[in-house]
């Protein structure tokens, strides 16, 4: 888990974090954020994109690092909108990771993809962007 190797080197040079995934209850997640909004929290949040890509305001923070990427690009629109709320007064900076010649660039290639069919569905001249075709699964898995 990517969040874990974060965790461990953000320990290891000293900054408090706390992590927000699957596991963690409803309850926990807004004490957790509303910690994190204020100066009281941990310097860093860690979150899965499944977990954190609703719901959340996270005006706390102004840097976001999309590690883990997903094939419908809008998931991760919706995560870089948690810190893109009302309140938030510092510039917001989104830092995504994609590794040369890896299944991350197959990935950021199906997005611009999805991407361009969504411009046509809402043109009323595209198709559905919410499901993986055959081609998609094929780019991303070299075959």
């Amino acid at each position: 888990n990517m969040l874990k190797v974060v965790a461990l080197h953000l320990k290891k040079h000293g900054l408090t974090y706390a992590t927000i995934d699957g596991s963690v209850n409803p309850k926990q997640r807004m004490d957790l954020v509303e910690a994190f909004n204020h100066s009281r929290g941990p310097q860093v949040m860690l979150i899965s994109l499944l977990a954190g890509g609703v719901g959340l305001n996270l005006t706390g923070g102004n840097h976001l690092f999309l590690l883990d990427m997903h094939w419908n690009p809008s998931l991760e629109d919706q995560a870089c909108d948690r810190i893109y709320r009302v309140g938030q007064q510092k510039d917001v900076v989104i830092h995504k990771f994609v590794c040369e010649g890896t299944v991350e660039e197959k990935i950021l290639q199906l997005q611009e993809k999805k991407k361009d069919l969504a411009k046509q569905v809402l043109s009323g001249s595209g198709e559905s962007v919410t499901k993986l075709t055959l081609a998609d699964l094929r780019v991303l898995f070299g075959i």
